[in-house]
């Protein structure tokens, strides 16, 4: 049975405070007054390394930062007078099982490690981030999107990225030159470069006048409006695959106006970053559900007819299944074609390419999952149909896939 209690005196001149692990709510005691924190309420635990004034070892500390009010420090010491006393195997026990009251009461919350200057140096990134968004919409996304390619195609060659790109290209394709895969690498910035700067008027980019295609900045063919057209008449639940290519983000998109589009995506550690991608999201019609613990229960209830759920499935998954991807065993995420086992519906793969004449082409095609002997969904064997469009696509246009995830290890 894990401590419910935790004892600490910040510094000199605090008072010594005692917390207790509540069923709804953390309990916080000092100077004979008790105040509550609820977990629900509790947004984002900042774990850091810290160095006390009189002590020699480092101690782990929790910043619990609420949706409401001050920030709760929890350090694994506590001051006794001018010693610095080590409490980290009380704490351990006690920051455990406070995590998992926390996370059973909200699934969301973000959970960042590093150091203290390095979290606020990318919190404030992920702000200045939000202000070149808004910058771009005043100035125009195709200027500016011309102007930091041309930085990412001279400083991404500089990067650690840029040389496990090079790695990655060579096992790839290994009948191609060193010159040809530095090419490959560097028109991979520049598509980089270029996406991240669109972000900022997501929701304008498919706009469409049938009267004159030559206006939209996408590109379709009459039979991938057939195929959206026949998908909204069956009222069918669908499941959509697409990979990091040109500007990914585009593939989901795709569907709205004939599916309600339910796309997962993945919070990252900067906050303000990823709630300006949601909004974002939000704006060009996509309902996004965040990854974690409760995705699968979300899927689950919000999943039905006339949905269309998405997924970037090329990315390396550590607990994957192994399938073949250009001549080498890599691992992938075997989620998608379990839900294709489980509602047994269409599946489609879709690619966005990015054109010389700053538009798009669209695909959309329907996959036929592989079956076992009962009739059911081989996840495995589907998996791999998947993994083996997408080295076809990708072998297309190499420059405008994101070599810098290791797919291999």
């Amino acid at each position: 049975m894990p401590d419910l209690s935790y004892r600490e005196r910040a510094h000199f001149f605090a008072r010594e405070r005692i917390y207790r692990l509540g069923d709804d709510a953390l309990e916080i005691v000092a100077g004979g007054r008790c105040r509550t924190l609820p977990y629900r309420d509790i947004e984002q635990i900042e774990a850091v390394s810290v160095r006390l004034l009189g002590g020699s070892a480092p101690f782990q500390r929790w910043i619990i930062r609420p949706e409401r009010g001050a920030p709760l420090p929890l350090t694994a010491a506590t001051r006794d007078g001018l010693r610095v006393t080590d409490r980290r195997t009380a704490w351990n026990a006690f920051a455990r099982e406070l995590h998992s009251r926390i996370l059973a009461a909200n699934p969301e919350v973000y959970f960042v490690e590093g150091r203290p200057l390095y979290n606020r140096a990318g919190g404030l990134g992920g702000k200045l981030v939000v202000r070149m968004f808004r910058a771009v919409r005043r100035i125009g996304p195709d200027r500016c999107a011309d102007i930091c390619a041309w930085f990412a195609r001279r400083i991404g060659p500089l990067t650690r990225g840029h040389r496990r790109a090079l790695e990655q290209l060579a096992i790839a394709f290994p009948e191609k030159t060193d010159a040809e895969r530095r090419r490959i690498a560097v028109g991979m910035w520049d598509n980089l470069a270029r996406t991240i700067v669109e972000y900022s008027q997501l929701e304008t980019f498919w706009q469409h006048d049938p009267a004159h295609p030559e206006r939209s900045r996408i590109v379709r063919t009459p039979e991938n409006t057939r195929i959206w057209e026949d998908i909204k008449r069956a009222n069918r639940p669908t499941l959509h695959f697409s990979l990091h290519i040109a500007n990914w983000e585009l593939a989901a998109i795709a569907g709205v106006g004939y599916v309600r589009c339910l796309i997962p995506y993945r919070r990252m550690k900067n906050r303000a970053f990823t709630e300006e991608l949601v909004r974002i999201r939000v704006a060009a019609g996509i309902t996004p559900i965040a990854a974690g613990a409760a995705m699968i229960a979300e899927i689950k209830r919000e999943f039905g007819p006339g949905d269309g759920l998405g997924m970037l499935i090329d990315q390396r998954y550590a607990h994957g299944i192994e399938v073949e991807f250009f001549g080498r065993p890599t691992l992938l995420n075997p989620l998608f074609a379990r839900l294709a086992r489980i509602y047994d519906c269409p599946i489609y793969g879709s690619r966005i390419i990015r054109r010389p004449d700053r538009r798009f082409g669209y695909e959309i095609v329907p996959v036929e999952p592989v079956r076992d002997a009962r009739g059911r969904v081989d996840v495995h064997a589907t998996t791999q149909a998947f993994a083996s469009l997408m080295e076809r696509w990708i072998r297309e246009h190499p420059d405008q896939w994101m070599w810098l995830h290791r797919i291999w290890r």
